[in-house]
């Protein structure tokens, strides 16, 4: 039986700021950042994020004393997990396209604003 948490092979980095996920298109609010790293990230989505689709997203820290960082990226869904509330999921999206700026940016952020509570490759948390 295969477990999303097998695939990781990534350190998953807990950033001390909020990180939204945004739709590029619509600019809906999907969801919040729990963790990153260069490949992919965890987040808690709302209901109508489903796996196996593609997104156009866009990750929207809300850093304190600057512009927006806003970082534009395609990914794909691989799986959801129910919240326990009715209307939220846990979301593990790979990244699947992402500019080399977008790229140079997200290692930024994850350089600037990891916290201390990053998880090892392989853990569950």
């Amino acid at each position: 039986m295969w477990v999303e948490h097998e695939r990781r092979c990534s350190t998953r980095h807990q950033l001390n700021v909020e990180v939204d996920v945004v739709d590029q298109f619509s600019r809906d609010l999907l969801g919040m950042l729990v963790d990153v790293h260069l490949e992919g990230f965890l987040m808690m989505g709302e209901l109508s994020f489903r796996p196996n689709r593609l997104y156009q997203v866009a990750l929207v820290a809300h850093v304190p004393d600057r512009q927006l960082e806003v970082i534009p990226m395609g990914i794909d869904c691989l799986w959801t997990r129910a919240m326990g509330q009715q209307d939220r999921v846990w979301a593990g999206c790979q990244i699947v396209d992402l500019a080399p700026q977008a790229c140079e940016q997200l290692a930024r952020l994850i350089e600037d604003f990891s916290s201390d509570h990053s998880v090892p490759a392989g853990r569950v948390l």
